[in-house]
Order: C-alpha cells, then sequence, then structure tokens
C-alpha cells in the first residue's frame, strides 16, 4: 500500500516537474527571444534597465575624477563669439591646438564636416593642419544607413568628413535607438557593404587614440565581447554594447563653453571687443585654464549644447524624480559611452545558458510551492490563496530587489521580465493544473461512485475529495452481504424476462436503502448484493448504519414478498450477513480495468455469515464486533460460537432482530430471553435443563429458528453427549 501511494506521490510530482520545465520553455521561446520576439516583452525588459540606473544613482565619481571634459556650443557662444554658428574651422583649430597646450590626451569633435567651409577654404586648412600635427583628434562621421546593420555604401569613402585623409581619425556618430525610442546601446563600428572594411564608432575611434592605436583600428567582433587593445567589452546584442550613464544629464561631466577655449590673447570676443578689454578666459596667467591643469590628460568631446541642433536623445537616466527630464545631448552620449570604455565598468547582460538555468529554477521552485500549498485541504481554501499570491509576490519582489542588486553592485542586467514572466506563468500553471486535477478528480470520484453512493455522499466527496483515500488502504469498516434462499428453485419459476424484471425491482430497492444509509455498493452477483460501510466516506459508526440498512431491507423484501404473492409470483426470502472488522479498501485490478472493493478475512466471514442464516433460520446474522457497536441502539441475540469452513478460530455471532427505540413485540422479547436461558444452560452443559427451556420457547413462537435449531442439538446431546472437553462451538461445514 505504502508503495504504491509513494509511487502516485512520485508520478505527480513529476507531471508537475513536466508541467513547469514547459513553462519555461516556453517563457524561454516567447519571452527570452530564442525564437520569437515580441515588443511588449522587449519594452517590459528595456524599461527595466531605467529602473535600475534609477535605483541605482549616478555613479559615485566626482566630475574633477572623470576623465572626459565636454566642451560645449551653446547659445552663450553664439551671443560671444564673433561668427554665428555653424562657426568657421579655423575655429576648432583653435579650440584643438589650446586644448592640446593645456594638455589634452585626445579631443573628439561631435560635428560632421561635409562640405567646405562657406567662409573660405584658409579655414578648412587650418583645422587639417591641426588634426596632422596633433594626430590626437577625431571628428564626426556618418554612414548612409541608419539602422542596426550599420553599413558604408561609396566606394571612396571619407565618412561624410573632408578632413578623413588628414589622419582617417572620423568616428562614426550613428546611435541605435531601441524600439521604445530610448538610446542605451551604443555601436564599436560600421561596415561597408560587401567589404571587409570597418570604421570605428565616435567613443571608440577617440579610444583609439588614448590607447595610442591606428587611427584606422577598430574593435574585434568575438562570441562574447567586442576587444579593442586590452579592453575586452561585453556584449548587449551582435552589434552592441550597453552604455553605463554615470549621471543624468548636465550634472555629470565638466562642461565648458568653447567661448572659454578660443578666448585666448590672440582672439577676441564680443565682450572684449564691446569693451575694449582683454579677458583671456583660457591663457590668462592668474585664472586661466591652460595654467590651472583642468585638461591635463583628459578627454575632451566638442560638440552642440543648444535645442537648435537636433542632437537631443531620450536616454536611460533622468534627474531624480523628474523621468520626463531624460533628454541628453549626443556630445554627452558619446561621453558617457567613452566614459564607459575607460573605466572599463561595462554593463553585462546574464548570459542566455544562465538565463535559461535561472528561469528553470524559479519556475521548478514557484511552481513546487503554489502546488504544495494549493494541495493543502482545508475549509478556508482562500487563506491558501492568499498564501500564493503572497508568495508568489514575494518571489518577483525578490527578483526586483536582486536585479536592483546585481545592477548597482556588479553591474549585470539581471533578466527581470523572464523571470518575472516564469513565476507568474508557472502560479497560473499550478493553479490551472491544481483545477484540471480536482476537476479530474471530481469527474473520477462521480463516474466511480455516483452509481453506488447516496447522490449527497458522492457531492461531499466531490466538494470535499481530501476525505477520500483511494489508494490501498487497511482500515476498520462493515461489510455486508444479502442473497435471495434458494434462488435456483425461485429462478426455475420464471422465464427470462419475467426473472430479470423482478430482480431489477428487487435490486432496486436493497440499493436505494444501502446509499440512503450512506453505504457504498460494492458489486452485484447475480441476486447477491454486496456492500459497505465506512469507505470511502468515514462514519461515525459504521456498524450501526449498515445494521440500519439491513432492517430496513428485510422490511423491504417482507413489502415486496407480499406484492409477488399477489401477482402468484414466488416466495422471496433474503438472508443477510454484516461483519466489522479491518480489512483492506481500495482499487483493485489491473491498470486499465479496476473496481473500488474490500478483500481480506473479514470480506469473507462476512459472505460465510450470510450463509450460516440458513443452519439458523435467521435472516440478519451479525459478528461480535459488529453486536458490539451497536448493542445500544439495536435489539440482537447471540446465536452460536461459529467456526466456518476454512477457519479453526470460533466467533461469536449474533441475530440482529429490530432497533429497539421502534420495537414493540412484546411476544418476540419473550422468546428471545428465554431463548437466552436455554442457551446459558445449553453452555453449561445442563442439556435436560435446556431442552425445556427451548421448548418454552418454541410453546411462545413455534417458527423461531434458533429455538428449534438448539432443541434438536440439545436432545442430540442427552442421547449422545459431547467429549469432556466440549466448549460449545460449533462448526459450519458448509459455505
Amino acid at each position: 500500500m505504502a508503495s504504491s501511494s509513494s509511487a502516485n506521490t512520485i508520478r505527480t510530482w513529476i507531471y508537475r516537474l513536466l508541467l513547469s520545465t514547459a513553462i519555461a520553455v516556453s517563457v524561454m521561446i516567447f519571452v527570452q527571444d530564442i525564437l520569437f520576439e515580441f515588443d511588449f516583452f522587449d519594452r517590459f525588459s528595456l524599461s527595466f534597465i531605467d529602473r535600475s540606473f534609477a535605483k541605482r544613482g549616478p555613479l559615485n565619481y566626482s566630475k574633477d575624477s572623470l576623465d572626459v571634459i565636454i566642451i560645449s556650443i551653446s547659445d552663450k557662444s553664439e551671443t560671444t563669439l564673433p561668427e554665428r554658428f555653424p562657426f568657421p574651422r579655423s575655429y576648432y583649430a583653435r579650440a584643438v591646438h589650446n586644448l592640446n597646450r593645456a594638455g589634452a590626451k585626445a579631443i573628439g569633435i561631435d560635428l560632421t564636416f561635409e562640405q567646405p567651409d562657406a567662409r573660405g577654404a584658409n579655414h578648412d586648412e587650418e583645422l587639417f593642419k591641426s588634426i596632422q600635427q596633433y594626430r590626437n583628434v577625431v571628428v564626426a562621421g556618418k554612414t548612409d544607413m541608419k539602422n542596426d546593420e550599420v553599413t558604408v555604401q561609396r566606394a571612396e569613402e571619407n565618412f561624410h568628413s573632408i578632413f578623413y585623409s588628414a589622419d582617417s581619425s572620423v568616428g562614426s556618430v550613428f546611435v541605435p535607438n531601441d524600439i521604445d525610442g530610448v538610446y542605451r546601446r551604443y555601436m564599436p563600428f560600421a561596415k561597408m557593404p560587401g567589404q571587409e572594411r570597418y570604421i570605428a564608432s565616435f567613443s571608440f575611434a577617440v579610444l583609439n587614440k588614448v590607447l595610442g592605436l591606428p587611427s584606422t583600428a577598430y574593435a574585434e567582433n568575438t562570441p562574447d565581447a567586442f576587444v579593442i587593445g586590452d579592453h575586452r567589452v561585453p556584449k548587449y546584442d551582435d552589434v552592441s554594447m550597453l552604455i553605463n550613464y554615470h549621471g543624468p544629464a548636465g550634472k555629470t561631466f565638466k562642461e565648458f563653453d568653447i567661448v572659454n577655449i578660443l578666448d585666448d590673447k590672440d582672439f577676441q570676443t564680443v565682450e572684449e571687443k564691446e569693451f575694449r578689454t582683454s579677458i583671456n578666459v583660457f591663457d590668462d596667467p592668474d585664472y586661466g585654464l591652460l595654467h590651472d591643469g583642468t585638461f591635463k590628460d583628459k578627454i575632451v568631446l566638442i560638440g552642440p549644447y543648444f535645442s537648435e541642433s537636433k542632437d537631443l536623445f531620450n536616454v536611460s537616466v533622468s534627474e531624480e524624480g523628474m523621468s520626463e527630464r531624460n533628454q541628453m545631448y549626443g556630445v554627452e552620449l558619446h561621453a558617457n559611452a567613452l566614459q564607459t570604455l575607460l573605466h572599463q565598468n561595462y554593463l553585462r547582460r546574464i548570459s542566455v545558458p544562465s538565463e535559461s538555468f535561472l528561469i528553470l529554477i524559479f519556475s521548478l521552485l514557484t511552481f513546487a510551492i503554489v502546488s504544495s500549498l494549493k494541495s493543502i485541504r482545508t475549509q478556508y481554501a482562500f487563506i491558501v490563496e492568499i498564501a500564493a499570491v503572497i508568495i508568489v509576490a514575494g518571489l518577483i519582489d525578490g527578483v526586483l530587489i536582486l536585479s536592483y542588486y546585481t545592477f548597482a553592485e556588479h553591474n549585470l542586467v539581471f533578466p527581470v521580465v523572464t523571470l518575472i514572466a516564469a513565476v507568474i506563468l508557472n502560479y497560473v500553471g499550478s493553479a490551472v493544473y491544481q483545477y484540471l486535477t480536482e476537476r479530474k478528480q471530481k469527474t473520477m470520484i462521480k463516474g466511480m461512485f455516483s452509481q453506488y453512493l447516496n447522490p449527497s455522499v458522492v457531492n461531499e466527496l466531490i466538494a470535499h475529495p481530501e476525505k477520500l483515500r483511494l489508494g490501498g488502504e487497511k482500515k476498520e469498516l462493515s461489510v455486508f452481504f444479502s442473497d435471495i434462499a434458494s434462488f435456483t428453485n425461485f429462478s426455475e419459476k420464471l422465464d427470462a424476462v419475467e426473472l430479470v424484471q423482478l430482480l431489477n425491482e428487487y435490486l432496486s430497492s436493497m440499493t436505494d436503502i444501502i446509499l440512503k444509509n450512506d453505504g457504498t455498493l460494492d458489486k452485484y452477483v447475480g441476486d447477491a448484493v454486496m456492500a459497505v460501510w465506512g469507505a470511502p466516506m468515514e462514519l461515525r459508526n459504521s456498524a450501526l448504519n449498515a445494521c440500519r440498512a439491513a432492517l430496513q431491507m428485510q422490511a423491504a423484501v417482507r413489502a415486496i414478498d407480499a406484492k409477488w404473492k399477489d401477482e402468484g409470483k414466488p416466495e422471496l426470502i433474503v438472508r443477510m450477513g454484516i461483519n466489522t472488522d479491518y480489512m483492506v479498501v481500495g482499487n483493485v485490478g489491473g491498470s486499465k480495468r479496476f473496481d473500488y472493493t474490500v478483500i481480506g478475512d473479514a470480506v469473507n466471514l462476512g459472505s460465510r455469515m450470510e450463509g450460516a442464516n440458513k443452519t439458523y433460520n435467521t435472516r440478519i446474522m451479525i459478528s461480535e464486533r459488529t453486536q458490539e457497536m451497536v448493542k445500544d441502539e439495536m435489539i440482537c441475540r447471540e446465536l452460536d460460537l461459529l467456526v466456518v469452513k476454512g477457519k479453526t478460530k470460533p466467533i461469536r455471532v449474533f441475530e440482529l432482530i429490530a432497533e429497539k427505540k421502534d420495537f414493540k413485540d412484546e411476544k418476540k422479547l419473550q422468546v428471545i430471553d428465554v431463548y437466552s436461558k436455554g442457551l446459558e444452560l445449553y453452555r453449561q452443559r445442563k442439556f435436560k435443563e435446556a431442552l425445556q427451556t427451548f421448548y418454552d420457547a418454541l410453546q411462545i413462537d413455534e417458527d423461531d429458528g434458533p429455538s428449534q435449531l438448539y432443541f434438536i442439538r440439545t436432545d442430540k446431546y442427552i442421547k449422545s453427549p459431547p467429549p469432556d472437553d466440549w466448549n460449545g462451538v460449533f462448526e459450519l461445514k458448509t459455505k
């Protein structure tokens, strides 16, 4: 029994494991974008990157400690400089010269110079010479395709910069945006169509200058990283890395207006002309930027800082508590990408195998916990459901806390959406599994017991299946057998159709009474009926229910017999036996076909007692244990110490006569009293006195079967006394 129950438990958990694994695989396929891509999940995943930035806040670096400084071209520049934007290229030449004088390590100009300067070739020549002279300058380049598969298309490619030939130091400024329009990624290079020719992106081109690499160097594309020099840049996807934004726009990097870089002793601003005085912010001996070490070994990026430049991008970071203010100028976006490369504090995403493993673990954990909770049987089911929801919410909260922690402390982008999807879908899956399991269980219960149990009992089992144990178990039950006396003679008097009609009438009546008294109809064997009390539904007193049913059935038999006599049909006499004891109950049979029944010696004894009624000319015989359980409510009399065929141990058997509260037959009570005295004398070997007592009983009721039997048996012992070791036990020779 235990091994069968254990096997069922193992099988149930295997089913749960397989279902949870299937859900995990579905999450991998549909949410992890292994085979399919869904914008909804992608947007959701990307939003958690932004939330992670918000939770982490700005990185703990002072502006002075950062390697990148921004030189802005702002509205102030336009009003302070003699020329209006776009400025003469000579301005940028002067800026390059001054920044190198101040010790800048590398300079990036986030402006494309596609056409010659309208103010004259001399301006272009100045910048061209500056680039060639210092060889630490990168200018912005462009490609013609603006998507994740960025390519360049011209055979004589200068990447939209007339200064490409000065030093080949041009960086592609194209930055891919995500499906929600936010800029989180940065590409390391662009590729020429049909050729193995690449151009570094803007920040990577500046990094070439910092690392002393050739101007045309570009990152090597390996399976898990972009490699440039001694830098391994983890991939976010096949073509890009994630930018680790150091802080919100305008508050992270040191920023100086280009006016302050140009304003040396040889340059006059509008204010200097107007007030006829020199300010010389850059090279003033007392406070000039040239002398204070601001730019020493720094990387300087020059770019637009005014809205009309149309160089604003939606990014992942914003000012605290002001998520709508998340726009950043392009030059600062490049600065964040470059600073990420310089610090090498890259954001890394978990590998696909690791993410898949986590999905599987969270799936199994959620399914196991929720399924175990939902398996708890209680009248307060809503408490179990609330507990399951709390646990699921706790798991989701745990995923969020873990994701924010790993992002802030380890620069790890945790797979929040896939894990939350795994938790939620496994919660739903476990609920569906539980529903289908219970539905199947209810269908099975209804199919198995609807013909054998009272409908109210079936409904109770369906509502509370925990009351049902379908696996084999040993428990104390009351088993009932009945049989029509002389059925062969009975059936010979009827044709087949009439016999079936009468049997159906009789069996229907008996079945209704069994079910009404909370019994389980086990089976019909011809005219015989077998029933059980106490399984599958527990009963407070299975013997009492069985005995009440037997008495009601005998009353119904008398009514049917009277009706049949009027119709000229054979006499109906039914014998019944009830035994209460421990027996095995459960599903018995093969894997394809089985019955819910009881087996064991106690069952066989119940059947023998039904047959033993013939010897005593009684209608209902019950065992000693049954009599013990009903003696306060039922009138019984002891019949014998009986050894049934095939057994050696005697059992005390009783005749069930009536229920005390309804019994008013004084004559029968008188017979029982006299009979009981006779039985006592019989067992004391006082056979003459016993014979007279049984005779007295028959004078009261000449048809009393037990008195008739003992009158004959006592008379026999008077003539031929039993041996000295006789103990009053009678051995039943027939079944």
